[in-house]
């Protein structure tokens, strides 16, 4: 009830620019709260997606930008073999799912297909750089660099010493396979470029949603621990971590010892909090 049970969405501004990174159904929240807004709406609004698993795109036919002529929106997420980004969201505003497509849409909609090593930017002042998580199908984290400040939003993603996840579902039997040396060195190396999108940020914005306990039983998910979170936030240098994508079961005086426990943790220079819906982060100057 404290905490908030939309699916991932967070919004970034720098200036006049709008930046959505994730389309869970807080994206139709944020929608109506521009929508409302006496400000007029953001001419262009630049969508990150992490990868497309339901609960990071399902927001998006709901957003009410969408339907708005005098709105473009630009959309980036992960370039694969087979279907496009294009087609997977065209997929999902489709028969029989909606009844609609993406050609209703009055929005002007671009596609940007993009890969773990790219950096590009967005306007002259904001630099986007992404790397590869740990997750089922792949995904993405991304860091979002201006003056105002450095963002990491790193949603979903497992650690990095227990299963390496590709395009391939896990079959699990209950307990993970023995990784290959060539495995480990992947995972090694995934984790080396995650510290380094992180290095130096204000914040991160990292995916916690098991216990260490929950995790020894779904490790298959791709999902993280506060632990793990905390140990890449310590080793980037970051100044506030934010614990997300809390598992939908988790109550808010669950999440408030967790809370209290990891900021105890937290070496000197940093925080740790427990991210709900509607936080707001400012740089202090």
């Amino acid at each position: 009830m404290r905490y908030g049970g939309n699916t991932a969405c967070v919004e970034v501004r720098v200036g006049e620019t709008c930046i959505v990174l994730d389309a869970g159904t807080g994206l139709r929240l944020l929608g109506n709260a521009m929508a409302q807004s006496d400000a007029p709406p953001p001419e262009r609004i630049h969508l990150l997606i992490t990868h497309t698993h339901w609960d990071h795109i399902i927001g998006f036919p709901f957003f009410e930008p969408i339907y708005d002529s005098r709105v473009s929106i630009s959309i980036y997420g992960l370039r694969r073999t087979q279907p496009s980004l294009r087609a997977t969201l065209a997929n999902a505003v489709s028969d029989p799912l909606l009844p609609i497509s993406l050609e209703s849409l009055n929005a002007n909609l671009a596609f940007h297909e993009i890969n773990h090593t790219m950096c590009f930017s967005i306007g002259d002042h904001i630099h986007v750089s992404a790397a590869q998580v740990n997750h089922p199908y792949r995904a993405l984290g991304y860091r979002v660099e201006s003056s105002d400040g450095i963002l990491v939003f790193i949603p979903d993603t497992g650690p990095f010493h227990t299963i390496l996840f590709s395009d391939e579902r896990v079959v699990w039997t209950g307990k993970p396979a023995p990784l290959s040396v060539e495995e480990q060195r992947a995972l090694a190396r995934m984790r080396e470029a995650i510290v380094k999108l992180c290095a130096g940020a204000d914040w991160i914005i990292y995916d916690s949603q098991f216990t260490p306990e929950q995790y020894l039983r779904f490790p298959h998910w791709g999902h993280s621990t506060p632990d793990q979170a905390l140990d890449i936030a310590r080793e980037a240098g970051v100044r506030e971590l934010l614990l997300f994508h809390h598992d939908p079961h988790r109550t808010d005086a669950e999440l408030d010892l967790i809370g209290r426990r990891y900021a105890q943790q937290a070496p000197p220079g940093m925080r740790v909090c427990v991210a709900y819906e509607g936080m707001e982060l400012r740089r202090e100057h």
